[in-house]
Parts: structure tokens; C-alpha cells; sequence
């Protein structure tokens, strides 16, 4: 009987040291798939940065292209506002704690994650419809401003800014298209991390 009670005793203590190192190893598993989203919005830092420094200069660039091309304040000061709105709101939507994502509720964080998605979307659909009116725009000023209305001698120059515009606005959507579908990706990555390290401590 008492050889029975001891085996009943060692078992149960190797039960508790297997279940320790079971809770041991959920918790680094949570720790390590913390950090990977951590590093994976750190691209969403960075971005923020780079678009911020970008903005200083397009403050002044338009100004410089204003004055060679006889642009209108008005145009000028649109695109500044405009510009500095879309900047402004890219940060909105893609600010995190860090300190949520390392030691928060991981629900919240997917929820986060879910908004920024949905913002980002209707950001882009927001800004497709204002950027057809910039362009537009540009075009008259650049039109009116480069005398070709009149058959100036820069109508020949407005052809090439057309061009060089065209060529602009291709690469430009290029290039936001791919960060816009990195940033979703990059969302859609951190919920599956978040559901997968859910149902393993279900």
C-alpha cells in the first residue's frame, strides 16, 4: 500500500514538472510570436518617419515648380493642405503601443488590426477620388501657367510636363499600391498569428 501511495506521489510530481514546462513553453511561444508582430509593424514606423520627411520637402518643391511654371497660391496651398492631411492621417491610422503588443490583451490587438484595415481601405478610395482632381487641376494650372492657352512659347514645354506628369503618376501608384497591400498584408499576417496562438492555449 505504501509502495503504491509513493508511485502515486512521483507520478504526480512529474505531471506538475511536465505541466510547468508546458506553461514554459506557451509562454515563450507567446513571447516570441509578440515580437514577430512587434517587428512586422515596425515597417508601419518607419513608413510614418519617411512620409513625414517627405512632406518637408514637397513644402518645398511645389513651391520651386509654382514659381517656374506661373502656378496659382491657391493651387500651392490645396496640395500643401492636401499633402499634409493624407500624411496626418496615414499616422492616424497606422499608430501602435508597442507595449500593448508585447504584454496586452492579443483580442484588442486583432481588433486594432481589423480597424486599421478597414481605415486604410476607405483612405485609399478617399484619396484616388481627391488625387483625380488634383491632377486635373495641375493640368489647367500648368496649361494657364506655361502660356500654352495663348500659344505661348512654352506650349511645347507644357507637352513635356504632361508627359513627365503621366510618367509621375504611374510610378506614384505603383509604389502606393504596393505599400498599401503591404501594410494590409502585413495586418492580415498579425490576426492569423493572433488566432493561431489563441486556439494553442484554448
Amino acid at each position: 500500500m505504501e509502495t503504491k501511495h509513493t508511485e502515486f506521489e512521483e507520478m504526480r510530481q512529474q505531471l506538475g514538472i511536465l505541466k510547468n514546462k508546458l506553461e514554459n513553453q506557451t509562454l515563450i511561444n507567446d513571447k516570441l510570436i509578440r515580437q514577430s508582430m512587434l517587428h512586422k509593424m515596425s515597417f508601419m514606423k518607419k513608413y510614418t518617419w519617411f512620409s513625414f520627411l517627405v512632406l518637408l520637402f514637397i513644402y518645398y518643391a511645389y513651391n520651386e515648380v509654382r514659381v517656374m511654371f506661373n502656378l496659382s497660391w491657391w493651387f500651392y496651398g490645396a496640395t500643401v493642405i492636401f499633402m499634409t492631411f493624407s500624411v496626418c492621417l496615414d499616422a492616424y491610422i497606422n499608430r501602435f503601443n508597442k507595449e500593448a503588443f508585447l504584454n496586452g490583451d492579443l483580442i484588442a490587438t486583432s481588433l486594432q488590426m481589423q480597424r486599421m484595415k478597414k481605415l486604410r481601405k476607405r483612405s485609399l478610395l478617399s484619396g484616388i477620388f481627391f488625387m483625380i482632381i488634383w491632377v486635373s487641376w495641375f493640368v489647367i494650372e500648368l496649361y494657364n501657367g506655361s502660356g500654352a492657352a495663348n500659344g505661348g512659347e512654352n506650349t511645347s514645354m507644357f507637352y513635356g510636363m504632361i508627359v513627365g506628369v503621366g510618367v509621375g503618376l504611374i510610378v506614384g501608384v505603383a509604389i502606393g499600391i504596393w505599400i498599401y497591400l503591404r501594410m494590409q498584408r502585413i495586418n492580415s499576417d498579425i490576426i492569423q498569428q493572433i488566432d493561431e496562438l489563441k486556439k494553442e492555449t484554448e
